[in-house]
């Protein structure tokens, strides 16, 4: 679960200028538009999968992509995912800390990292000229990690400034209650390191991970706006440790779970989730049409969501202050959950729960109007389509199916498939969904908010 920020106007016209000057060019080149490219996938001889989407953007995207997220610790080294990210930009044989923050600067180019509950991904962004180098320190900072006991030890204290930040997002808290309380291990790890962990992470610790999971066999290189032959090229001279596929536990969900977390907080967070679909069910789509159904949140700004939320809908019928209720669909490779996420007013969260779990169970009847399926099939799209406007998710999607499949299905086929799904589809996995018994977490202040059986009885 990562998040961005915010980048400067003067950045977005910086990018409008250089893909301008670099249409320019190109047409002046060639005197022709150059062909659309498809996503390559291969595999090189040491079992690196090597993925790429050349959209002859003047910008390109690198990640190294392992699967290393924080389902595969165990108690023993709970939380060194977090740690994994948190020390990115230690030394490490290639280059030292300071010269991968001004190596990288003087290019005008990012590294980033961050976890999923699946995945470690390291990302750095350049212009496509000083690929060479952005590449250099990401092959430094993914396979020459040293761990020096002084530099671990004086960066622990971002772990506990990361622990500060999120111990104050309640909206994070429930979803990772939500998935430990439903998935117990595996992806019931958190994202975030617990505070009773962190003197015990030691350099040591740090190298037995990596050295059990950073393997070629277990890993994918990915990159946009990148020449395939090029990005092979550079995985070939990565010094990769030799491996297979990292076996994980398999993730199993329990219903009838639940986390309670009182807070001072003056409202009340809650989410509740039934089993959903993994990445490889057939019903994937169908549950994100089934989302929309229900309410994903606002496509207008500032606006309620009431129109087309039959969740806000619901809502309103209970109460008239303010509240948020939004359906999430998170599938991971061999699980899922699928539920919503509610924020209002303490003394409001027991009916709105429940006028919640009532639009579940209408589900299940088939009360579907054909406009409103239609919609919420138009949304998905829409969504799927304006995010794939991004090069961050573009490269995301093309590493998780890389990883998972070996190759790479189109948006275009996505969108199709998307058409062919009938409201009888989305019954038959509304039934199957939300007869199952759920899980529930809820943080903030709970004095009004009932235990998860006293809500199914009611």
């Amino acid at each position: 679960m990562s998040l961005s920020g915010v980048r400067p106007a003067v950045s977005r016209i910086a990018r409008r200028c250089y893909s301008a000057q670099a249409s320019a060019t190109r047409k002046s080149e060639e005197g022709a538009i150059l062909p659309k490219q498809d996503v390559v996938v291969s595999k090189l001889a040491n079992g690196l999968t090597v993925a790429s989407l050349d959209n002859y953007s003047p910008v390109s995207k690198v990640s190294v992509v392992v699967n290393a997220g924080s389902r595969y610790e165990t108690s023993e080294n709970l939380g060194i995912t977090h740690c994994l990210r948190t020390f990115a930009n230690l030394t490490s044989k290639g280059a030292s800390s300071f010269s991968i923050s001004r190596g990288l600067e003087d290019i005008g180019a990012s590294l980033e990292a961050t976890t999923t509950k699946e995945h470690m991904i390291y990302t750095v962004q350049c212009l496509r000229d000083n690929l060479d180098t952005a590449c250099h320190y990401l092959t430094a900072v993914t396979t020459g990690q040293e761990f020096r006991d002084w530099e671990v030890k004086d960066n622990k204290i971002r772990l506990k400034m990361d622990l500060a930040v999120r111990n104050n997002d309640l909206i994070a808290d429930v979803i990772e209650g939500l998935h430990s309380a439903a998935f117990r291990s595996s992806l019931g790890k958190s994202l975030y390191a617990p505070e009773f962990m962190i003197p015990s992470i030691s350099p040591q610790s740090l190298h037995d991970f990596v050295d059990g999971h950073f393997l070629a066999g277990n890993m994918a290189l990915v990159g946009v706006g990148v020449d395939h032959d090029d990005l092979r090229a550079f995985g070939d001279k990565m010094p990769l440790k030799e491996g297979g596929v990292v076996q994980k536990v398999p993730a199993k969900f329990h219903g009838g779970q639940q986390s309670r977390n009182p807070t001072s907080s003056a409202l009340a967070f809650a989410a509740i989730g039934v089993e959903g679909t993994s990445l490889s069910s057939k019903d994937l789509l169908t549950a994100g049409v089934l989302q929309h159904l229900m309410g994903v949140g606002q496509h207008v700004k500032w606006g309620s969501n009431v129109a087309s939320s039959r969740l806000n809908q619901s809502a309103a019928q209970v109460t008239s202050l303010p509240s948020s209720t939004n359906c999430f669909n998170l599938a991971y490779t061999d699980a899922g959950i699928f539920g919503v996420c509610a924020i209002t007013q303490s003394q409001d969260m027991n009916p709105i729960l429940k006028s919640v779990m009532g639009v579940f169970r209408a589900a299940t009847k088939g009360n579907i109007d054909s406009k409103d399926f239609q919609r919420a099939k138009n949304q998905l799209k829409s969504s799927l389509l304006m995010k794939y406007e991004n090069q961050e998710t573009i490269l995301e999607d093309i590493a998780i199916q890389a990883l998972a499949t070996g190759g790479f299905k189109p948006i275009s086929e996505v969108v199709a498939d998307i058409d062919a799904i009938t409201a009888d589809d989305a019954v038959r996995l509304a039934k199957k969904m939300f007869n199952g018994k759920p899980s529930m977490a809820v943080s903030g202040n709970l004095s009004n908010t009932s235990y998860l059986e006293e809500l199914m009885s009611a």
